[in-house]
């Protein structure tokens, strides 16, 4: 295949049989999301893949090391149990940290409330839980759920409009860089890049002790977006990260790979790809649709997150990611060029 798959590691592939045959189905890079998880549980998954390579005669795959990045989450909630919401509700984002319930969420957000103003629309979890806001007060938000959905915790949550003034790579990221240093990780995947110097900082913490990693610039908000020229001129490669893009991402994510197929950088097309599959055996036409476009766009990669780290068939999904590619790169044109290193 000339588009390569990515599989986010989890407890649903947390044995080394199960890593060994989503090898054999065709995993060439497996990604550790590091905004979960500690070093340790990290190391011991990463022995389990060494030893799923070794099983799997004269197959060696990638890692990608996906920073945390500086992402605002929203809180825990009570009994540690999702909740449902629905359009139309009240919801209530607290700055002070509470138990959260079907009436509102805290929310780590570093900035003032007071700049978040009436109309602005609040994404959760790569955008599937939309929220407008009607109410700023200093404390807390009032909105009015648009897009309904199941809410668990610690879920991502995107404001369009709304500058942050983080540094560009934040304490965390620096501290989880040592595990990729540690262990000669191929690529380093750096969240919510919203400039060049983001990226920079990053190349230039590795540029000595790891210089072969490739530094991956996710592109997840409309602050990146506008910068991608930039950005892409700096990074390694580009990861288009399409959850909180909204509805503009089929366009944005057409020219950011054609883009990358420009310049012979590689790019990853990612989030909720074959997201049914996380409880389904089979995915929806309208994914199918999707990892097929992926591909003919000019892809390099395409990503699986939740459907391998939590989801019920990780060997399948992965089966079924390689039946689409394959059949799509026989039968259709592709654009581009397609270079993975």
């Amino acid at each position: 295949m000339r588009t390569r798959i990515i599989a986010t590691v989890g407890p649903a592939c947390a044995r080394v049989d199960t890593l060994k045959r989503m090898i054999r189905e065709g995993v060439s890079v497996f990604r550790f999301n590091f905004s979960h998880g500690t070093a340790e549980a990290h190391a011991q998954m990463l022995g389990l893949i060494r030893q799923a390579e070794r099983r799997q005669t004269g197959r060696h795959v990638e890692i990608l090391q996906d920073l945390a990045g500086h992402r605002i989450r929203s809180g825990t909630l009570r009994h540690r149990r999702p909740v449902i919401l629905t359009p139309g509700q009240r919801f209530t984002l607290f700055r002070e940290p509470v138990a959260g319930t079907a009436a509102g969420v805290s929310l780590d957000y570093p900035g003032s409330f007071l700049q978040i103003s009436p109309g602005h629309m609040v994404y959760i979890a790569d955008g599937t839980i939309a929220l407008k806001v009607v109410r700023s007060r200093t404390d807390h938000l009032d909105t009015l759920v648009v897009q309904s959905g199941e809410l668990g915790e610690r879920k991502g949550v995107n404001i369009p409009g709304i500058h942050l003034n983080f540094p560009p790579i934040s304490t965390k990221d620096l501290y989880d860089l040592e595990f990729a240093i540690a262990h000669r990780i191929e690529y380093v995947g750096q969240s919510f890049v919203r400039t060049a110097a983001d990226v920079d900082a990053v190349k230039r913490r590795l540029a000595v002790a790891l210089p072969h990693a490739k530094v991956i610039a996710k592109i997840e908000n409309r602050e990146g977006v506008n910068n991608f020229a930039s950005i892409l001129r700096t990074a390694h490669g580009i990861m288009v990260a399409r959850g909180d893009l909204g509805i503009s991402i089929p366009i944005v994510q057409k020219w950011m790979i054609a883009a990358c197929n420009h310049v012979k950088k590689p790019v990853i097309t990612a989030t909720q790809m074959l997201e049914h599959m996380i409880e389904h055996r089979e995915p929806t036409r309208a994914e199918v649709t999707d990892v097929a476009n992926a591909v003919i766009d000019g892809s390099n990669f395409v990503m699986l997150s939740g459907e391998t780290a939590t989801g019920k068939y990780p060997v399948e999904v992965v089966r079924m990611m390689r039946t689409i590619v394959e059949y799509t790169e026989r039968h259709a044109p592709y654009r581009g060029v397609r270079r993975t290193r």
